[in-house]
């Protein structure tokens, strides 16, 4: 099984948006990365992907 390097990410957002996911990572049972993971997963694919 071939594992995918893990990267940080640091974003800076208003304190009502990280209020709005804590508050959704608790109700659908996830931690925030997954939210935001399932989030990125639904934007399209780029038309030019580079390695």
């Amino acid at each position: 099984m071939y594992k995918m390097a893990k990267k940080d990410l640091h974003i800076r957002i208003t304190e009502r948006r990280i209020n709005k996911l804590r508050l959704l990572a608790v109700e659908k049972d996830k931690t925030i990365t997954q939210i935001i993971e399932d989030l990125i997963d639904t934007l399209p694919e780029p038309k030019n992907q580079s390695p």
